[in-house]
């Protein structure tokens, strides 16, 4: 009961602190361009396979750059499809290949992530107490 408890709070902390990032990285990058997949990279780990890195290339004011993402635009099949990338005006560079219209979603990871840390803690209390 303990173990389910930790793994609870641990993603509870990891929810609190990732959804207000997530949040501010959506409300920055508010400009799209044309981009392309251009490398989806496999990965593993010692204990089995991790979620694919998709590679993404895009152009901004005559400058080429590429960022790399788990996450796959929902435009793209294969490599070599276009899709939209979004970026922050101020810094090209930051940027990502989806963008939620409504921040409503990082609200609801938050609070999942707040409900999940006490409801932990009490699995681990019972679960120590036995």
């Amino acid at each position: 009961m303990w173990v389910l408890g930790f793994a609870l709070f641990v993603l509870g902390i990891v929810f609190v602190i990732v959804a207000p990032i997530n949040r501010r990285k959506n409300t920055r990058c508010s400009v799209q361009t044309q981009g392309m997949l251009i490398n989806v990279l496999k990965r593993a780990n010692s204990k089995g396979s991790l979620p694919s890195m998709y590679v993404y290339s895009y152009c901004v004011n005559g400058i080429e750059y590429q960022i790399k993402s788990t996450i796959r635009s929902s435009q793209i099949k294969a490599v070599g499809d276009e899709c939209i990338i979004w970026y922050n005006p101020k810094k090209p560079k930051d940027a990502q290949p989806f963008h939620y219209a409504s921040t409503k979603i990082y609200t609801i990871i938050l609070i999942i992530g707040i409900v999940m840390i006490p409801v932990g803690l009490i699995l681990i209390g019972v679960g120590a107490s036995r």
